[in-house]
């Protein structure tokens, strides 16, 4: 039998709850510890001062309450709490904190573990170790300076530690302790993703050397303009594929078509078939490791094949000391100063995440002088992104989050005196730039991993560096290059930070030898990028243009390619850096927030042009968007302009749009919304679009959508689709049709995630095996809800599955206990963890199970039994307090029971027993049992 929330059991915890109800009505103030013991500042209680008089405005005089044993000293009783941690304002965990008794004095003090204090961010360099040390489980504050102090607020179960600058580390806002990366347990993770679809298309014949239609390898209807024009395939070679060919269609593009569709007979054909696709994510957790394995399987019905195909298979682990992961197995190359490149071996790079907060992405080191101690502001586009106070002299904040506002820093520094004086740190950023003191870096070393290769896979290395020098340049290069003489390429560039903008340029040079043919190419690419915010008129403006000297510069992918070719052919005269080579690339975005209600621009060009052949190809878009009351509205235009051969000539297509978002109904959470939309292309003709989407259920966990389409392409087709889609507690489940006057399709699919742990296997709604994930565990609490995680619920075995989780960051997973039984308690609704990237970590939360029932008592006169007092069972142990109006909650009680309610020494006056008797449980009945009792 249980009356109150204890967290670890004991009988002297139960008594918790009295004094959070009295902490809660303002009858006792928050209570500290410091090192001289209690503290003596109004929010302490001094045994020695005597009595406390209460106010016995908070109970309206009412004679029922009982306080008196809140008169004299600290209520905090011995026992283990689980409170918020805070460290000078900061909050650090939530920790099971243990209050200890001190002899002679009513005041329990916390005592900290060592591992605590190293969490705090305490030096324990500068510790006593003979005082303060790993093997000394209770530490008092004072033993780390006289200066410490310790205060509980248990109305907000809080704990507030305060120590002095000088006993802590130098540490950067959001550094969590390498220590306390949690690697997790060995278990079996998968997701999937099942999509199944059926399809009937009606389509005619043509002539088989005129314009006419022909089925598509998508088997989407296609209209060609002659069935002998051929273009490149996807692996650059001139032959059909494997399909049928590649025709010419109506809108300019070479498509993969069906030869079987394409025939000098006429007439009309039809076809069906039905496609379905598996693919799955594997990981395993063994040891640190993190085995994970990409695989697909598809199924069609007119060829009756099943393909199995491994995407990828890789083995990870951390380096803690480098702040780095290692990768062995099928990867990419970073692709940040070189293109990315798929590869089969072996990787180790930096990695970002394991960095605290304030130290990822760019921001200046602030650097200023105070003439007092001082207030220092920093600010950006008005918003106040950190304060600290500084004492007089150089004063250096280095540890600034990168943010998203954009334009220079402003720094307020306000004197003790009520001077002020300000200064401006310039800040933009472009993508190389890094904070002054932070590297990153990549090696790899492996064989290119290329399926349109059949002439060998060469092995190559790469390695890139990247150094923030101090606030205005960031350094960085890399090279390139294969085990043989292929392919060499070598880049150095620089980032610049100034007041017009950040700048970034680099130059890279390559050398291609291909075996077999006589064919040395050498040549440059120049890369410029610029960046510009300003924030007082709302407009960012972004440049990137290349440049290479000549058609032989190549890079590693061109370079593979090009071989490849070549020995295909068995022929050196192939030029195979002469063909569609980049000569100039320029691309200019332009985006303007006009404040308001007037909404927002943006603007965006490019260019390319191509060596040793008059294609170019030229593009501009514009785009609108705004709202009018609870309406949203955009405008978009874009026009292409293409010069080539194989348009013999050149060519516009010009396209514009504009789309409608309309509310529905009241507004909600499950509001739905009506989409209207049209657009024109030059090409494709006209489009005209009508959708309403939305969601229902008390967790918006179904989702529906239904729209109506016109277009004018090639013949004038009306399409009608529906589809409905559920995201339940263990996966999710949707389906959907589409009709038209010459298709019909329908469509079902699933995805979700299993997870394999020590405690069985446990479903989710959704998973990625690269994010870390925690196993719920919490007996009996079936149908509890994990509060920031979608639709995942605790299952019937107890255990449920949390995703969304980021790596080496101090993560909250919370559990809400809406939907569980009334006869369970969750002791712990809120649990902290740092999960290392991709680990699957078990996460306990404490529940009491037993029937609660809620007692309605009085005492023999009639009276309610006095708030405060006392409840004990029938073995003499404390199970809590009475609460308003006399009522007592008890659970664990089957059948019935006696209980002591005590509040004073008299056996006669002042203390009475309540026993009590419970129907028999209701079948499917989960409520509250209420009983009326007396206290006699």
């Amino acid at each position: 039998m249980e009356v109150a929330h204890s967290h670890d059991g004991t009988n002297l915890q139960r008594k918790q709850l009295a004094m959070l109800v009295a902490v809660s009505l303002g009858l006792i103030p928050s209570l500290g510890w410091s090192a001289a013991g209690p503290a003596a500042g109004p929010a302490a209680i001094d045994p020695a001062a005597g009595a406390i008089e209460f106010n016995n405005a908070f109970t309206a005089g009412s004679k029922s309450v009982d306080v008196s044993r809140f008169e004299r000293g600290n209520p905090i009783l011995p026992g283990v709490y689980r409170l918020d941690l805070y460290v000078n304002d900061i909050r650090m965990a939530v920790e099971d904190i243990k209050f200890v008794a001190v002899e002679g004095s009513d005041v329990a003090r916390p005592c900290f573990t060592y591992d605590t204090l190293l969490h705090m961010g305490v030096d324990g360099s500068k510790l006593d170790q003979a005082v303060v040390n790993p093997g000394n489980a209770c530490i008092d504050i004072g033993s780390v300076s006289a200066d410490a102090r310790a205060a509980a607020d248990m109305g907000a179960l809080r704990l507030d530690v305060s120590l002095p600058q000088a006993s802590m580390n130098r540490r950067a806002r959001g550094y969590v302790n390498p220590k306390m990366w949690d690697e997790g347990e060995t278990a079996f993770v998968a997701s999937y993703n099942f999509n199944a679809y059926s399809s009937n298309t009606s389509y005619a014949n043509s002539r088989a050397n005129g314009a006419g239609t022909a089925l598509g390898a998508d088997g989407s209807l296609v209209t060609v303009q002659n069935a002998n024009t051929y273009a490149l395939d996807p692996d650059g070679a001139y032959r059909p594929n494997a399909n049928g060919n590649y025709m010419l269609s109506t809108g300019g593009s070479y498509v993969p078509v069906n030869k079987d569709s394409f025939s000098a007979r006429s007439g009309n054909r039809s076809s069906s078939d039905i496609n379905a696709y598996l693919g799955l994510n594997l990981g395993l957790n063994v040891g640190g490791w993190r085995l994970r394995s990409q695989e697909s399987v598809t199924w069609d019905q007119s060829t009756g094949r099943t393909r199995y195909n491994n995407v990828n298979t890789t083995a990870s682990h951390d380096i803690d000391l480098w702040k780095a992961q290692l990768t062995l197995g099928d990867s990419y190359t970073q692709g940040v100063i070189f293109d990315s490149t798929s590869f089969r071996g072996l990787t180790i790079y930096s990695d970002d995440r394991m960095l605290p907060d304030s130290q990822q992405g760019y921001a200046p080191t602030v650097r200023g002088v105070a003439n007092t101690q001082a207030r220092v502001e920093v600010r950006q586009n008005g918003n106040l992104l950190y304060e600290t106070t500084v004492a007089p002299g150089p004063f250096v904040i280095n540890d600034l989050y990168a943010t998203g506002y954009g334009g220079d820093i402003t720094v307020i520094v306000n004197e003790a005196d009520g001077s002020i004086h300000t200064f401006v740190v310039p800040f933009a950023a472009v993508p190389m730039l890094l904070r002054p003191g932070i590297g990153r870096w990549a090696v790899t070393n492996g064989q290119v991993r290329n399926d349109s290769l059949v002439n060998g896979k060469p092995y190559f290395v790469e390695g890139t560096y990247q150094r923030g020098i101090n606030n205005w340049l960031t350094l960085y290069g890399g090279v390139q290059s294969t085990y043989r003489a292929l392919y060499k390429s070598y880049l150095v560039g620089a980032a610049v930070n100034t007041q017009a903008g950040a700048f970034g340029v680099d130059i890279t040079n390559s050398h291609t030898s291909f075996a077999g043919a006589n064919q040395n190419l050498s040549g440059y690419s120049a890369r410029l990028s610029y960046a510009k915010n300003v924030p007082t008129y709302g407009t960012t403006f972004a440049v990137a243009a290349y440049r290479y000297s000549n058609a032989n510069y190549l890079s590693l992918q061109d370079a593979v390619q090009g071989q490849d070719t070549l020995t295909s052919y068995r022929s050196s005269d192939i030029n195979v850096g002469a063909p569609y080579r980049n000569k100039q690339r320029l691309q200019v975005t332009l985006s303007q927030d006009f404040g308001g209600s007037r909404g927002s621009m943006y603007l965006a060009g490019s260019r390319a042009t191509y060596w040793n052949d008059a294609n170019s190809a030229t593009t501009y878009q514009v785009g609108y968007s705004n709202s009018w009351r609870d309406i949203n509205y955009s405008l978009s235009g874009s026009r292409t302009y293409s010069s080539s051969s194989i348009y013999a000539g050149s060519r516009y297509d010009n396209q514009f749009g504009i789309s409608v978002i309309i509310p529905l109904g009241a507004p909600g959470r499950n509001r739905p919304s009506l989409m209207l939309s049209t657009t024109h292309d030059d090409y494709s003709g006209n489009n005209d679009r009508a959708s309403v989407s939305g969601s229902f259920g008390d967790r918006s966990q179904y989702n529906y959508n239904a729209s109506a389409s016109y277009s004018d392409q090639f013949a004038s087709q009306t399409t009608t689709s529906a589809s409905l889609g559920w995201q339940a507690a263990y996966g999710s489940l949707s389906a959907n049709y589409s009709y038209a006057n010459r298709y019909q399709q329908a469509g079902v699919s699933a995805s979700g995630g299993v997870v394999v742990h020590p405690g069985g296997v446990t479903l989710a709604p959704s998973l990625s095996p690269d994010s870390p994930i925690a196993i719920i565990e919490a007996p009996d609490a079936k149908g509890a809800a994990i509060s920031s995680n979608g639709q995942s619920k605790i299952d019937g075995r107890g255990y449920a599955v949390a995703t969304g989780l980021m790596p080496y960051r101090m993560n909250d997973v919370t559990l809400d206990p809406l939907g569980t039984s009334m006869d369970v308690e969750l002791q712990t609704t809120r649990v902290q963890t740092a999960p290392r990237a991709g680990s699957v970590i078990p996460l306990k939360f404490d529940t009491v199970s037993g029937r609660a029932v809620l007692v309605h008592a009085t005492q023999e006169n009639g009276q309610m039994l006095p708030f405060g007092a006392d409840v004990l069972n029938a073995d003499g142990q404390s199970v809590g307090t009475v609460g308003q109006g006399g009522q007592l909650f008890v659970r664990g009680a089957e059948d019935g029971g006696t209980l002591l309610v005590r509040w004073g020494d008299d056996e006669r006056t002042q203390q009475c027993k309540v026993s009590y008797q419970l129907p028999d449980r209701v079948k499917g009945q989960d409520a509250l049992t209420t009983v009326d009792a007396q206290c006699h």
